[in-house]
């Protein structure tokens, strides 16, 4: 079971990595976009598929992707071990402590991802109906599932990470590290 839970993560680890990389990248496509379409309204040929002139589109849909990647790189970063952490005082406490210590944060950031998760998903559903008036193939509800969805993501590592140990030591989580010789 552990060797299959290991795997399934790995995969959603990557989903995650890529997800938010994509975010990250359309993001800044769509603030180019925005940013040309606001001081040059005569788009090329090229960009004749976006709507002409300053338009109210870019931002909110680069808010989209910056939840996406803020909300489902933290599940990546936190599998990783590359979240913030404050170790001044993990640093200078027993080994025992520290192990005590970084249980709690663990308890902590279990019931953290449920209450996002719950309130996330609650917020979805009271905005699923409402369009959003400069995206109007969208409706609000839709535009604020990646918090839900990587808090889940995040809860899936927590879960990991209490049942079978930190996953940070191998070479898929440390991918452009000098551990990992990339």
């Amino acid at each position: 079971m552990k060797n299959n839970y290991i795997r399934v993560m790995d995969v959603v680890y990557r989903i995650c990595i890529w997800l938010s990389g994509m975010s990250l990248l359309f993001m800044t496509f769509i603030y180019l976009v925005g940013i040309y379409a606001r001081f040059r309204p005569d788009f090329p040929g090229w960009l004749g598929f976006l709507p002409h002139a300053s338009t109210s589109w870019p931002e909110p849909l680069s808010q989209i992707c910056m939840i996406t990647f803020s909300f489902v790189g933290a599940a990546a970063a936190y599998r990783a071990g590359g979240h913030i952490a404050i170790t001044m005082l993990v640093d200078n406490i027993s080994p025992a402590a520290r192990k005590g210590v970084q249980f709690f944060v663990d308890i902590a950031m279990l019931v953290t991802c449920l209450f996002i998760i719950h309130w996330g998903v609650t917020g979805c559903m009271d905005a699923w109906d409402d369009i959003v008036p400069s995206l109007p193939f969208l409706t609000s509800g839709i535009t604020h599932l990646p918090v839900p969805l990587g808090s889940f993501f995040t809860l899936l590592f927590v879960l990991e990470k209490l049942l079978f140990g930190s996953q940070s030591h191998r070479e898929l989580v440390q991918f452009g590290s000098a551990k990992a010789g990339h």
